[in-house]
């Protein structure tokens, strides 16, 4: 981040220290957004997934240009992470219109990996699943990061245990723009954006700054199920003297959503695809009993300084949270009356305070970094019943029984949560030679769980508990370059997730056997780029160990968890870019991934046998455009209460079938001279452009299956200016 800072305004590419990669190497560009930008043609700068020569394991990273070219603005990170080999999503009202279903990585759904914003891991802190509307929309990210394993010793987060994906905040820009944007398309869709930045400040030695805000209103593909969000952000950029420099970045998001669930074939037969939820305050599926209303905030300082004799010092302080109050789970019946309406309200809040410290030196045997992450948590969570026919609170819950005795003082449960969790860590990158480097590391990571419960969940007694689980990780990692164009690089890593919060849903969580789950990964890859053709290919296995499972005791008939032997996780894949001439570039990025119970051989329910897209991309004389189509392979589903240990327990098998969705993107910039307008941008996008009727089975329930269905074909025009 300091050359960055820095750097002079005439300079052409300058680096963000702070985003290196952990080999200590490979600066990244500032992320600033220039609305009509050079040509694309090599296939360096027009792939739409990129990896490093200096990898040290699996990556792809995508573009600022390319989000802001080729991805439709309405979207959020999980739309952008779909174009990435091994990342399967599901999005059921339209590109970033409600919050994503089964966003996968290799497999691992979400909670079982990292998602970051610069670093910080964010998440729900009872099972670190995300939300994916309620943080950063797409004009927000400068660059996402789709890091598929462990990383290094120096990657933090809850769930290293399945890769990460890192989100990058988008710079501010050295010239003075002001930016609107406006957007509208399918379903009533609207966006408008407004971005301002001040360019160089000469007074304040040379600060930069950005603000925007957005707004988005939208009926969604699914009948009623309507949104609109505000989000404001902003990010300063400081220098402070010589080689030190503060950055602060704030983004406050306001958004309210109807909230359908998935459907059956019987429902869609009868009352359309699209059907989400109705308009009739008589009937459950009500839109005003089904709703989430939320707010979500994140704020950074972070101090980057350089040293003399190669010691450098990065330190960010930081505190996000999380406000979800949720409309659900409507009844009919009360005891007041048979046509009672009730329903559920369930409040989520939590805020996060934590800091990331990191002192490195480098010379010119390698680089050492040492630091530590910690971060504090507070979580309220509780839900009750409300008669909305009466417009008061409950005090029994209609969905257990009728008798006040199925509530505490009208709560289905209450609770305090708390996680501590604080990761020390130490690696060196030492380079062996000038081709062969090598990154051994180790951290030590330590999770507490606190709750407070007078009203626990499921169980509805009170319940005061703590748990800390510590765990030692190794790393090593290693790249060798082949030549000026090659290299290749293997990994052998730990994962760790840590546990959540269900396993404190019991009576006495001493009694619980579980263990933490872990991952052992195995990888080794190599990287070969050339203007004229960019390419990557990796093969991995995961030993996933201690699959969480829930068992009743046979004489108390209480539930505890406990743990299965695991999984086996494994799979090959590539991306690369083809140079085709004339402005054209052929893209082709694949996976066949594979996840297997260790003892049951019953393979992992939700996980993609497979992805793929292929794509041709254009770029010239101010045209630019994309035509992409996304491959997402068959899985599996079981009815019943599963053991991976036992096949006999899988009940009936679901089969989720394979599906390809093609999406177009095309457009124009100008740059003006002499003119109050500097440039303006127009582009078009059709997403599943050939119109296919796609529904992903989501779960299995009595030998009926639950389907997320996919909207039909849906486009969008956005104009946008610099003045």
């Amino acid at each position: 981040m300091i050359a960055a800072l820095l750097a002079s305004p005439a300079s052409g590419l300058h680096t963000l220290r702070a985003n290196d990669d952990a080999n200590g190497g490979a600066p990244t560009v500032r992320l600033e957004e220039i609305e009509v930008s050079a040509d694309r043609t090599s296939a360096l700068t027009a792939a739409p997934t990129d990896t490093k020569l200096e990898a040290l394991q699996p990556k792809s990273v995508i573009s600022l240009s390319y989000i802001a070219n080729n991805i439709t603005p309405t979207a959020d990170y999980a739309t952008i992470a779909n174009l990435a080999p091994s990342v399967s999503n599901v999005e059921t009202n339209g590109p970033g219109l409600s919050e994503a279903k089964h966003t996968t990585l290799r497999g691992f759904d979400d909670n079982s990996y990292n998602v970051t914003y610069d670093g910080i891991p964010f998440g729900d802190i009872n099972d670190f699943s995300h939300h994916t509307t309620s943080y950063f929309p797409a004009k927000m990210i400068g660059r996402m990061d789709i890091e598929r394993g462990p990383g290094t010793a120096s990657d933090i987060g809850y769930a290293t245990f399945g890769g990460t994906m890192a989100l990058h905040s988008k710079d501010p820009r050295r010239d003075a723009a002001i930016i609107p944007t406006a957007s509208y398309g399918s379903f009533n869709t609207q966006l408008e954006h407004l971005e301002f930045n001040t360019g160089t400040l000469a007074p304040l030695n040379g600060a930069t700054a950005i603000g925007a805000c957005q707004y988005i209103n939208t009926a969604g593909y699914r009948t009623n199920a309507d949104m609109w969000r505000r989000t404001y952000y902003s990010k300063i950029l400081q220098p402070l003297g010589k080689g030190v420099a503060l950055t602060f970045l704030g983004t406050y998001n306001d958004i309210k959503f109807n909230n359908p669930s998935t459907v059956t074939q019987a429902q869609i037969n009868t009352l359309g695809r699209n059907y989400g939820l109705g308009g009739d305050p008589a009937k459950t599926d009500f839109k005003g009993y089904n709703y989430q209303a939320k707010q979500a905030d994140m704020y950074y300082l972070a101090l980057d300084a350089d040293f003399a004799s190669g010691w450098q010092l990065t330190d960010k302080f930081y505190t996000y949270a999380y406000n979800n109050e949720s409309h659900e789970s409507a009844v009919l019946g009360s005891v007041f009356a048979t046509t009672s309406m009730t329903g559920a309200i369930k409040v989520n809040r939590y805020r996060a305070w934590g800091n990331y410290f990191l002192l490195s030196h480098e010379d010119d045997r390698g680089t050492f970094k040492t630091g530590v992450w910690w971060e504090n948590t507070r979580n309220p969570r509780y839900q009750y019943r409300i008669d909305y026919t009466r417009a008061e609170a409950l005090d029994y819950d209609p969905l257990a029984n009728k008798s006040p005795k199925s509530t505490v003082k009208g709560y289905a449960y209450d609770m305090t949560a708390y996680l501590k969790t604080a990761q020390p860590f130490a690696e060196y990158v030492w380079r062996a030679t000038s081709a062969l480097t090598i990154n051994p590391g180790i951290k030590y990571v330590s999770f507490t769980r606190q709750i407070e419960a007078p009203v626990n969940q499921t169980t509805r007694t009170p319940l005061y508990y703590q748990q800390t689980t510590p765990k030692t990780l190794p790393y090593l990692s290693t790249n060798y370059r082949i030549a000026a164009d090659w290299s290749a690089y293997a990994q052998v890593a730990k994962g760790f997730l840590a546990p959540n919060n269900n396993q404190f849903y019991v009576p006495n969580p001493a009694l619980n056997r579980a263990k933490p789950q872990e991952t052992t990964n195995y990888q080794v890859g190599t990287v070969y780029k050339t203007d004229r053709f960019n390419a990557d290919f990796d093969v991995y296995s995961i030993d996933y160990k201690n699959f969480p499972l829930t068992i009743t005791d046979p004489i108390t008939n209480q539930p505890h968890f406990s743990t299965a032997d695991g999984a086996k996780f494994s799979g090959v894949e590539t991306q690369f870019t083809y140079q085709l001439g004339g402005g054209f570039n052929a893209y082709v990025n694949g996976s066949i991934n594979r996840a297997e119970f260790k003892k049951s051989k019953l393979d992992v329910p939700t996980v993609p046998n497979s992805t793929a897209v292929l794509g041709v991309l254009y770029s010239r004389g101010g045209f630019f455009g994309s035509l992409t189509d996304k491959y997402a392979g068959a899985f599996k589903v079981y009815d019943g209460s599963l053991n991976p240990n036992d096949a006999s327990t899988a009940g009936n098998i679901g089969h989720g079938a394979s599906y390809w969705l093609a999406d177009l993107a095309l457009g124009y910039g100008q740059k003006l001279h002499d003119s109050f307008l500097r440039s303006f941008k127009v582009k078009v996008q059709v997403n599943n452009l050939l119109d296919k009727h796609v529904q992903v089975l989501d779960s299995l329930k009595s030998n009926a299956g639950f389907f997320n269905v996919l909207p039909t074909r849906n486009y969008f025009l956005t104009v946008s200016g610099e003045f």
